[in-house]
């Protein structure tokens, strides 16, 4: 009885960890491709692939996904808008859960993923991780993609990623991918445990039909054979033909010079006769060339929809995120692709890892794409003016916004500070209160305290003048009388009831 590191039985018919270091020998029969079956592509051959995929045999129709792109225009465009949109998605690697040792797995996994891709001994240079889920959006065409893992030692991260192309697989003894060897060149043998990352984009059980290789195969030949058909025309009606009429003496002696002087005119067409052959060119009902025009423009289309699921192109879109790729290809699509890319990484890459460095019971991390596109600025823009003016308008009829509610719906801190009252600018100030009014009897102490002998007339003195009944003249003429009374009647009195009638003229005239 053997067991791991962490106490687990291992099966001595399983192997517990994948191989490090290179594994998987391609030299089935030559890493190069000498044959070229998209060559004159007719209806039959495209049948006659088809058909041998149907039995597992699949390198006809993989060779036939890898040359397709290089020779129609339409599906070279349709093919990498599609590729493209999904691997400029944003990605990132979320823990199983909230323990602390899933959060712990999971930045050490993203940790061995930003070190892969550095140059093997044997291999040479491997890819990245982002290389290998671009790589693996090659699926679209053919139905299925896959990657060598190229491990470090007991799986304690990754060297990189090797592509494996898909006519190196065979399925003709099981729905399982079976790898095409030196040894087993036509059923295959399985791959080592763990070795593998297979990306298959299939609805059934069966991965050799799920690409999208076998409606574009019939649309590529009918589209080849309309554009010879077209260009005969052009050949036709676009250019001038030459036509050289002579008698059957000058026809023996001299037709293979007539021939090289019409030749001479370019590659325009012509042709020499004699006088007792009659020629007569029929002319097409049409020689505009509209039907193969519209033709050719309803084969592109149909490419588009079956690789985008829609026609529009950049230059039918609009709004500032509207020509990107994630807008041209149709968003269920682009999700679809996303969710089968997270489950195969998930699945073959790294559960595998979460087996070698970590117990039973942590939850492996996951793969989330980002597919929900960026929100256009413009139209952002228009619906907070919008969300603004509501609250405004629900303001004045007395109903308060929330400012935790606002703060979140806007994006922006807020603190909220009553308005000033009306008629008020500015904020409201708090006024200090005046003291209290001197008590009579105060006064009387504190002025005879300072005035001595001349108290009793001060006193009075302030009595006239806090006197609010008396108008300004008897006020005055009161002030007068009693300067007179004041003991001796010093000039120091006269001058002080005169200072004292003054600073309370200037207080009165300024509270005017």
């Amino acid at each position: 009885m053997i067991l791991d590191r962490y106490g687990r039985l291992i099966p001595e018919t399983t192997e517990s960890k994948p191989a490090s270091g290179m594994q998987i020998v391609m030299q089935p029969l030559t890493d190069r491709e000498g044959l070229d079956v998209s060559r004159g592509l007719t209806p039959r051959d495209v049948d006659r692939i088809l058909v041998q995929a149907n039995g597992g045999d699949v390198e006809a129709q993989c060779r036939l996904s890898r040359e397709l792109p290089e020779k129609s225009p339409a599906v070279a465009h349709a093919l990498r808008t599609r590729r493209n949109a999904l691997t400029g998605c944003r990605w990132h690697i979320e823990p199983g859960d909230g323990s602390t040792r899933a959060t712990e797995a999971a930045k050490r996994l993203k940790s061995d993923l930003d070190a892969a891709g550095t140059t093997h001994p044997k291999a040479g240079r491997l890819w990245s991780f982002p290389q290998l889920l671009a790589g693996l959006t090659d699926a679209v065409l053919p139905g299925f993609a896959a990657a060598e893992i190229v491990w470090r030692p007991g799986g304690l991260g990754f060297y990189g990623f090797r592509p494996v192309e898909q006519r190196f697989f065979s399925f003709t003894k099981s729905y399982s991918p079976r790898l095409r060897t030196t040894g087993h060149l036509y059923e295959g043998e399985e791959p080592g445990y763990g070795k593998l990352v297979f990306h298959a984009l299939h609805d059934g059980i069966d991965p050799v039909r799920g690409g999208l290789i076998r409606p574009l195969a019939w649309l590529f030949c009918f589209s080849q054979i309309n554009h010879k058909d077209l260009l005969s025309f052009i050949e036709r009606y676009g250019m001038p033909f030459v036509r050289a009429t002579v008698d059957q003496a000058t026809w023996e002696k001299e037709k293979v010079t007539l021939n090289d002087l019409i030749s001479n005119f370019g590659p325009r067409g012509g042709g020499v006769f004699s006088r007792n052959v009659e020629v007569e060119l029929l002319q097409a009902a049409s020689t505009t060339g509209d039907v193969y025009f519209r033709l050719l423009e309803y084969l592109d289309d149909a490419i588009t929809k079956v690789l985008l699921g829609q026609t529009a192109s950049s230059g039918d879109s609009s709004g500032l995120s509207g020509g990107d790729a994630q807008s041209e290809v149709r968003h269920d699509i682009l999700a679809a692709d996303a969710r089968a890319l997270e489950e195969t990484v998930n699945r073959d890459l790294f559960a595998v890892w979460m087996r070698c460095n970590y117990p039973p019971g942590v939850p492996s991390p996951r793969l989330q794409i980002e597919t929900e596109p960026p929100e256009d600025e413009k139209a952002a823009a228009e619906k907070n003016l919008i969300l603004a003016q509501t609250i405004q308008s629900l303001a004045a009829v007395g109903y308060k916004a929330d400012v935790a509610a606002v703060s979140k719906m806007f994006g922006l801190p807020l603190t909220y500070e009553p308005p000033p009252e009306v008629g008020q600018v500015g904020p409201a100030l708090e006024l200090a209160e005046l003291p209290d009014k001197p008590d009579r009897s105060d006064l009387s102490d504190a002025l005879e305290e300072l005035f001595g002998p001349a108290a009793d007339a001060a006193d009075r003195i302030v009595e006239i003048l806090d006197d609010e009944t008396l108008s300004d003249e008897e006020r005055r003429e009161r002030l007068r009388g009693t300067e007179f009374e004041i003991t001796g009647g010093s000039g120091m009195e006269t001058l002080m009831t005169r200072e004292m009638e003054k600073r309370y003229a200037e207080g009165k005239n300024r509270g005017k």
